[in-house]
């Protein structure tokens, strides 16, 4: 059985011990952790230490830490997903399948047939979604969670390969793309809203010079349409590759 994990600051993972209060002791209190109990704590870039809990009580957990180690968890190709703002609690649905498949970043945008507001509350509960993704797949970085930003702000995102999922492209198969960059540091995957972008909205990306891709020839939903193509952009471009090999 794996070791729960923990977020800490970056900066307690350089002594020879550190304490859990707050939200990461009722975590381990939730876990029924008590001294001697194994650990993994992680300051949510990369960095981890395994520790062992030395002391509990209402008030903190004395870890104390062990063996230095950082997981081999990162894709090859840092993948930044622009998502579209969605209705309702799809986008917790987008925000935590994306963090298992090891998006890098959440770019949240605006666009003519997207939901316009949400309430201030919300990306911190995105970010506690991804927290909560990342300890559960055994990330040891978490995904930042920002915007919401306007769409011309989205097409901006800089990365060396920048991909558009449309239902109306007809060209740029991603297969000939990945033959012609068969590697990138940088993917960008953009993908809207419900009822998807507007013809208008495409030309823009286009003229940003944005790669318009097709999903096949099957509508669907945003929420599905978001993990198809971060899975695509990992196994021609990330991670997934390597596993496939």
């Amino acid at each position: 059985m794996s070791l729960p994990r923990f977020l800490v600051s970056p900066e307690a993972l350089d002594g020879a011990t550190t304490e859990l209060s707050g939200a990461e002791l009722r975590h381990l209190r939730v876990r029924r952790l008590r001294a001697g109990s194994g650990l993994i704590l992680t300051d949510g870039t990369g960095r981890e230490r395994h520790g062992v809990v030395v002391d509990v009580d209402h008030r903190h957990a004395v870890i104390r830490l062990t063996a230095a180690a950082v997981r081999p968890d990162a894709s090859g190709s840092r993948l930044i997903l622009a998502q579209a703002l969605l209705k309702g609690g799809k986008l917790d649905f987008v925000i935590e399948k994306a963090t298992e498949l090891g998006v890098a970043d959440v770019r949240l945008f605006t666009c003519e047939r997207s939901v316009h507001r949400v309430p201030p509350e919300r990306l911190a509960r995105w970010e506690r979604v991804a927290l909560s993704a990342a300890k559960q797949c055994q990330r040891s970085s978490v995904p930042s969670i920002t915007g919401p930003t306007e769409y011309a702000v989205a097409l901006q995102v800089p990365a060396l390969l920048r991909l558009m999922f449309w239902e109306g492209a007809r060209t740029n198969p991603l297969p000939s793309l990945r033959e012609r960059q068969p590697t990138a540091s940088s993917v960008l995957a953009i993908v809207g809203p419900e009822g998807g972008f507007t013809a208008a909205e495409a030309h823009q990306a286009a003229d940003a010079g944005v790669h318009l891709v097709g999903l096949g020839g099957r509508i669907l939903r945003a929420e599905t349409a978001a993990l198809v193509a971060v899975t695509l952009c990992q196994y021609l471009w990330g991670d997934l590759a390597a596993a496939s090999a």
